[in-house]
């Protein structure tokens, strides 16, 4: 019996810190995916990529968060030919925060890895 309301506390507990997840540490998607990007080689690491995936999934993500984790997840070297007309699109899009359409910027412009103008975009994101 003792091991069952273990078992049960477990699960529970495990259901709300994957609900918080996207939001690790008071940090929002923005601000993780510009991290991600601040260290980016070539594409996302293996612990980038997860974090990634959950803010593509997260529904407390903007539409525009959502759509550059997965902009972000799909990069090899440079943007996915699938994810620049979206990217465009935010960039274009007057509701977009200013943050997403500078995040889109980059993202759509990657070569490799950001340049130096855009690491300094990027730790600005991060304050």
């Amino acid at each position: 019996m003792q091991y069952m309301r273990i078992l049960v506390l477990g699960m529970v507990l495990f259901g709300l810190l994957g609900g918080t997840a996207v939001y690790a540490a008071g940090k929002s998607a923005t601000y993780q995916m510009a991290e991600i990007m601040h260290r980016l080689k070539h594409y996302p690491s293996p612990v980038g990529k997860e974090t990634l995936h959950r803010i593509a999934q997260s529904d407390s993500a903007s539409k525009n968060e959502r759509t550059i984790a997965t902009a972000m997840i799909n990069l090899e070297h440079r943007v996915a030919a699938g994810d620049i007309q979206k990217l465009k699109a935010i960039i274009n899009d007057p509701n977009a925060t200013p943050h997403e359409r500078e995040l889109a910027s980059i993202v759509l412009n990657l070569d490799h890895r950001p340049t130096a103008a855009d690491k300094a975009k990027l730790k600005a994101m991060m304050q």
